[in-house]
């Protein structure tokens, strides 16, 4: 049986033949995949990444995040390229996802056959994962999701292969480091296929690829640094990011659901439907009890492949971003799938067409489920876009001052760059300035949106994008507050400002009839970490707060006072620092006063 030269550039996989029958289906497939990622190709930039991602085009900063850390050196540096053909940043990262969404098919297929599946079995695995709603969507936008999970599991299936090839050894090191270079939780994917291989590689071919890999990782993140400033700077950046992340969004958090709890939102229900949820995740039980039963070793690759990553998002990651994040381990169970799928036909021998009927039920579910979510990102500008275009046209900074919620900065800062801003809470922002003629600009989160608002139809793409930026508002600001005794003058810098208070501060806020959600966020020099902070509201404490660290968010619900009074807010610390010639008990940097969920 003559094999397919073509294929061969992605490898010639062993014991497993590639008629020239097969290598037709195998093109129709993915040219039909490639042709598909343009549905998804959104008509702006939306959501918060993006923005800092272009940001970083134009100033790469990780201090600033710019874009945020660990800085994404590869991913940048290849959007540089893709400017040379494209005078759009935005455009030149998409065109990076649509190419990546182009090659998620043939990808996977190759780590499925790289594994020992029967070549129909790892067409599916291609086509499923590919038609998977946040592959879909996320390879239209400027995410480095795809980008990334491509380039790491093309690592994967190379370094399988370096198992037997010494130049598949290295080019799956020198991948592997690209995707490290893009993501560096990407080693996680690449872990036990290069830990495989290199027990089976000679000492000078380890040593050779850890050089290879070491200078590649190096190289980029030596770029990071230098482009930022300093190593300390970028040190510094990285690790107060890595501690936010663990103290917000993982399972150290106090605000964040048992492990248990949230463990099915991330290995259950991360296809957005909840019915495809449940026939699929049945496709993975059947694969994983067949593969234990039968103690299949392509199916513990699969699992040893990917678990590590799995594990981690699962442990430290966003449990609201789960739809994106899952993307870097979706393949695992694209491949789990697809092998249930076999195993339910067989019955005792191959059945390829019933495999192939019963794959493209499930593979067109997927995208008639997905398909009309993604239309208002093809065809419409998004909310955060028209919202800034807005606020260009209607803000005079002679005469007029912009409070921009923290989430819309960035949207601002790349947007409209010669506007001038005060970053603010939100929604629910308290200026710390008192201002003239003040506007607010920020994401509806919460309560009832005011004065011009941009929406998106939330539908199914509700259940695909992070939900955030489905609704943007433009406003006069009126929710101010008096601030009295206890207060030092407000201080700003750029798009910042802060008000320092003493040992004691009050400050009157809205009157109001609903209940109300209190959110401070503030800074305290050293010498006052180790103190208490007493929050009082309408005479009444609502809470005393040990001062662990130097930075702290906190927020509570409170009733108002009754019939429509304002509302004293007192402050309380029970040691001062001198600062900047005074004594001080903490910076205040943000104040909301708003609606509750």
């Amino acid at each position: 049986m003559r094999r397919s030269r073509i294929l061969r550039p992605f490898g010639a996989l062993r014991r497993l033949t590639v008629t020239w029958g097969n290598h037709g289906i195998f093109w129709s497939v993915a040219l039909l995949c490639a042709i598909s990622r343009f549905a998804a190709r959104a008509r702006s930039l939306w959501d918060w990444d993006e923005a800092l991602f272009c940001l970083g085009m134009i100033e790469y900063d990780v201090t600033s995040h710019h874009p945020h850390p660990p800085g994404f050196p590869v991913y940048i540096a290849m959007a540089k390229l893709a400017r040379f053909v494209t005078n759009d940043d935005f455009r030149a990262f998409q065109s990076l996802n649509l190419i990546a969404g182009m090659l998620v098919f043939p990808a996977v297929f190759l780590l499925a056959r790289q594994i020992g599946l029967r070549f129909e079995t790892s067409i599916v695995a291609g086509v499923l994962f590919a038609f998977f709603p946040n592959v879909w969507f996320f390879g239209g936008t400027a995410f480095s999701d795809l980008p990334s999970i491509v380039i790491a599991v093309f690592a994967a299936v190379f370094l399988f292969r370096g198992t037997e090839s010494r130049r598949d050894y290295f080019i799956g090191t020198f991948l592997l480091a690209l995707a490290i270079g893009i993501r560096p939780q990407n080693l996680l994917v690449g872990l036990f296929p290069g830990i495989l291989a290199t027990l089976r590689r000679p000492l000078r071919d380890v040593l050779a690829a850890l050089v290879l890999g070491i200078v590649v990782v190096g190289v980029a993140f030596g770029g990071a640094v230098y482009a930022t400033g300093s190593l300390d700077a970028f040190l510094t950046t990285v690790r107060g990011h890595s501690e936010y992340i663990a103290q917000v969004d993982s399972f150290r958090s106090p605000n964040r659901p048992p492990l248990w709890r949230i463990f099915d939102r991330f290995f259950l229900k991360q296809y957005q439907s909840a019915a495809l949820s449940i026939i699929t995740s049945l496709f993975v039980i059947v694969s994983v009890a067949g593969a234990i039963r039968n103690r299949d070793r392509s199916m513990l690759y699969n699992f040893l492949t990917f678990a590590p990553f799995a594990l981690a998002a699962w442990l430290m990651l966003d449990r609201y971003s789960i739809s994106r994040f899952s993307i870097g381990y979706a393949p695992m169970f694209a491949i789990f799938a697809a092998d249930g799928i076999r195993r339910v036909v067989e019955r005792g021998r191959p059945r390829p067409r019933a495999e192939a009927v019963l794959a493209t039920l499930l593979i067109a579910a997927f995208a008639i489920w997905t398909f009309p979510a993604l239309a208002p990102v093809r065809n419409e500008v998004s909310p955060t876009v028209r919202a800034v275009e807005a606020a260009k046209r209607a803000i005079d900074p002679a005469a007029d001052t912009l409070f921009v919620g923290y989430s819309m900065g960035p949207f601002v800062e790349y947007l409209a760059p010669n506007l001038p801003f005060i970053r603010v809470i939100g929604v629910s922002a308290v200026p710390l300035t008192p201002a003239k003629q003040p506007f607010l600009l920020a994401e509806v989160g919460r309560g009832a949106p005011e004065g011009e608002v941009f929406r998106r139809e939330r539908g199914r793409l509700w259940n695909i994008a992070r939900r955030h930026y489905f609704e943007v508002m433009l406003t006069p600001l009126t929710n101010t507050a008096r601030f009295g005794e206890g207060w030092y003058e407000p201080r700003r810098r750029g798009a910042d400002e802060w008000r320092w208070m003493g040992a004691r501060s009050s400050t009157l806020l809205q009157p109001s009839s609903d209940r109300r959600e209190l959110r401070i966020e503030f800074t305290v020099p050293s010498a006052v970490a180790g103190g208490t902070l007493t929050v009082t509201l309408n005479d009444k404490v609502i809470a005393r707060v040990p001062l662990d660290g130097s930075n702290a968010a906190l927020s509570w619900d409170v009733d108002p006072a009754p019939n429509g009074i304002p509302n004293r807010l007192d402050l309380a610390v029970d040691r001062t620092a001198e600062e900047e010639g005074r004594m001080v008990g903490l910076k205040m940097r943000y104040l909301g006063w708003g609606a509750t969920r």
